[in-house]
């Protein structure tokens, strides 16, 4: 059961990240430079404490 949920909700992300691309259009390279390193470095180079932002 676990597996289908699994599968389920990723391809509901598959699905609305098609959607988004076609809505959206294409990303500028600055944006594709940000993404490649969040997901390079992912959480090291958030900043800690109130320069993260307000909490809600």
């Amino acid at each position: 059961m676990i597996q289908r949920k699994r599968k389920a909700k990723l391809l509901l992300i598959i699905q609305y990240h098609a959607e988004a691309l076609r809505l959206g259009g294409k990303i500028s390279a600055n944006q594709q430079r940000f993404l490649d390193v969040a997901a390079a470095h992912g959480k090291d180079l958030e900043p800690p404490g109130l320069l993260a932002g307000k909490r809600v």
